[in-house]
């Protein structure tokens, strides 16, 4: 199997992808792939590329993925999934083979035309696939299914716009529930994928400039404008979404939904103010605020996840 594109590398591309929320573009100097492309912005259409394939993932279980690649080095997060030290210096050893490899997509990245940005993205695409496959086997079913139930407190339940129904798995679908599910995303992913467009032009146009700092002030007013209004669509539809979600879905599932985001670990990231209302972190009870040093979208990336000496690997905590 090639050694590919490591999570390190997509966890900074989400880091860019928040911008349009948090004001800053994290992708060149600082974060891991400042690294890899020594210091620099990307190459042009590099985080187009890395949206595309990461998303077009997410329903073949790349969340899981990125869930495990990074919460191997968080103790939270090891004792919330129960994975074991040995699993856990497994997956270290999976992230330190592809960080091997991860180079090499950056040289494709500078050296990337409209011609082969299609065949660098379906490459890219099918190597974010190897590693869920990797990952499923390795690590047993009982941990992804905690994963999976992590993830979907992670993202607010059914409400969230970046929702996927492989995330859905966690109320335990039917057979037939899992067909109407598909269905109903199919049905909205013209306008899901749209919006995820206007977001990758939005990051491409600020790295372009060189980062927000670069653009007038007008710009700036122009950018956060859009921002906010992209914002809006995306949650009003996840809204429509999850309102038809939830029309095959049985009373069991739908409390399931509410238990879950109501037992939702301290130490998470808060949710966005658009899925508080009627939590206890709406309420001002404090239980679904982040724990001391939580990472949010936006911040520099934490040091667990900063790219390490080739070979070397952290103790369990």
């Amino acid at each position: 199997m090639r050694k590919v594109l490591c999570s390190i590398l997509v966890v900074a591309f989400i880091a860019v992808l928040s911008y349009p929320a948090s004001g800053q573009v994290r992708l060149g100097g600082g974060g891991p792939m400042g690294d890899i492309f020594q210091g620099q912005p990307p190459p042009p259409g590099a985080v187009t590329v890395l949206g595309r394939s990461f998303f077009g993932s997410l329903e073949g279980g790349f969340d899981s993925s990125i869930a495990l690649l990074i919460g191997a080095d968080d103790r939270n997060v090891r004792q919330e999934i129960g994975l074991t030290d040995t699993e856990a210096n497994s997956i270290r050893l999976l992230r330190a083979q592809m960080l091997m490899g991860a180079a090499q997509y950056a040289n494709r990245f500078r050296t990337m035309t409209e011609e082969t940005q299609a065949s660098v993205q379906a490459d890219l695409s099918r190597d974010m696939g190897r590693i869920t496959e990797t990952l499923n086997t390795a690590i047993p079913q009982e941990r992804r299914d905690n994963v999976q139930r992590l993830i979907f407190q992670t993202l607010g339940g059914l409400d969230s716009p970046i929702i996927t129904p492989n995330t859905l798995e966690v109320l335990e679908l039917s057979e037939s529930q899992r067909g109407q599910v598909r269905t109903v995303f199919a049905e909205m992913q013209e306008e899901r994928v749209a919006q995820m467009e206007t977001m990758l032009g939005m990051a491409e146009r600020v790295i372009a400039a060189g980062g927000p700092q670069n653009l007038s002030q007008e710009e700036r007013e122009e950018l956060d404008r859009q921002r906010r209004e992209l914002e809006a669509q995306s949650f009003a539809t996840a809204r429509r979404l999850a309102e038809r979600l939830r029309q095959h879905l049985t009373p069991a599932q739908l409390e399931r939904e509410r238990q879950l985001i109501a037992s939702r670990p301290g130490f998470l990231p808060p949710l966005p103010p658009q899925l508080r209302q009627g939590t206890p972190q709406d309420a001002g009870g404090g239980t679904l605020g982040p724990g001391a040093g939580a990472w949010r979208p936006g911040d520099e990336l934490p040091v667990q996840i900063q790219e390490r000496p080739r070979g070397r690997f952290p103790r369990a905590e």
